[in-house]
């Protein structure tokens, strides 16, 4: 069997559905340890995945969650934990507001601020943030949610400069539309039947996680073909 990513171990967050339940899956069918978080894993059960509770905008969820990571000898994070909602500037409550931004752009901060000592140690490391095709344009009714990726964006490219010094590998994933339960809607339905699968991000996933050392892969966009060109 090929396992391009046996001796790897890799933390994941978000990773109770979609493309993280994906990436669980598939890394670990690759080689690799997976350490897996999501607010709730009820039920969850994958052969060689270790699945924690972890609720990304909480500094003692993430400090647990990251402490075994670090124990483990984590070499990877995958930040994947992400929400969405979508209405006019002016029906954007401080709520919703907090919803969005505190899970996607502060829990990218917090999971990867609690590893980067672990990484600044061990000489090295990725980061992998899958965040969306929409982290660099907007449409009516995508402020708050593309303001967030917008955002992790910036925080992606700022990381890579800051973690060059040491050694850490930093890449933004950035898939256009995927047939997952996102924004509470149906995986599989047939409206998405040609949308991409979390199959295939866990494949680009995989390319960076792969790249020789000397390769820093800093982003992938990818959409499926019957999405306009969109950059």
């Amino acid at each position: 069997m090929n396992q391009p990513l046996h001796g790897r171990t890799i933390a994941i967050t978000g990773a109770s559905k979609g493309i993280g339940y994906a990436l669980a899956r598939d890394l670990t069918a690759s080689g690799a340890t997976v350490i897996a978080g999501a607010r709730d894993i009820t039920g969850l059960d994958l052969p060689g995945v270790t699945f924690l509770t972890l609720d990304v905008t909480s500094e003692p969820s993430v400090d647990a969650f990251t402490a075994v990571a670090a124990q483990a000898g984590v070499d990877a994070l995958i930040n994947n934990a992400g929400v969405g909602a979508f209405m006019p500037v002016e029906d954007i409550t401080p709520e919703v507001y907090h919803r969005v931004m505190d899970t996607n752009v502060l829990g990218t901060i917090l999971t990867t601020r609690a590893l980067i000592p672990h990484f600044r140690t061990r000489g090295g490391g990725q980061v992998i943030n899958v965040t969306s095709d929409v982290s660099a344009r907007t449409f009516a009714n995508g402020a708050l949610y593309t303001a967030s990726k917008y955002a992790q964006r910036a925080v992606t490219h700022a990381l890579a400069h800051e973690g060059h010094a040491y050694g850490l590998r930093v890449t933004e994933i950035r898939p256009g539309m995927v047939d997952t339960h996102f924004g509470d809607t149906e995986q599989g339905a047939e409206y998405k039947a040609a949308w991409l699968k979390p199959e295939d991000i866990v494949q680009a996933v995989t390319y960076a996680l792969t790249a020789p050392a000397h390769v820093r892969v800093d982003e992938v966009l990818l959409h499926p073909v019957i999405q306009d060109v969109a950059y």
